[in-house]
């Protein structure tokens, strides 16, 4: 198990702006997850949330909470869990804001999608995330 930090955002632009500042902090491509959750929300619609988690097994729990805290994150929490390859493979969208059927992993698809297994997880996933951020633009 891996002490886990994460907070929600109500959109994904606000949540990769904080993974960005978690990058700029030392933090790894590894170290951060990314997770867009629907939720239930009232009159049985749904509505989107976004969840960003990272990984503080370093002792780097202080500054993951200080960033998503600054990046505006709601409900910031601390947590146990399973992380492998730059994701919390573990995660209940139940239990930490969701339905599980609706948790993709925004990470892993842009690995899944693209990686030859040479390229820099890093600039891979910038890459990724600036062709997300520009169709939604």
């Amino acid at each position: 198990m891996s002490p886990i930090i994460f907070g929600r955002f109500d959109t994904v632009a606000r949540a990769e702006d904080a993974a960005r500042a978690l990058y700029a902090r030392g933090f790894s491509v590894w170290d951060v997850s990314v997770i867009s959750v629907a939720q239930q929300g009232g009159q049985g619609g749904r509505q989107p949330c976004v969840v960003l988690a990272a990984c503080v097994r370093r002792g780097n729990a202080t500054v993951a909470a200080d960033v998503l805290r600054e990046a505006g994150a709601q409900d910031l929490e601390r947590t146990q869990g399973q992380w492998e390859s730059g994701r919390w493979t573990d995660f209940d969208p139940a239990v930490h804001g969701g339905r599980q059927d609706a948790a993709q992993p925004l990470a892993r698809e842009a690995v899944d999608c693209e990686s030859t297994g040479n390229e820099d997880p890093g600039s891979e996933l910038e890459h990724y995330v600036d062709r997300q951020r520009a169709s939604r633009d």
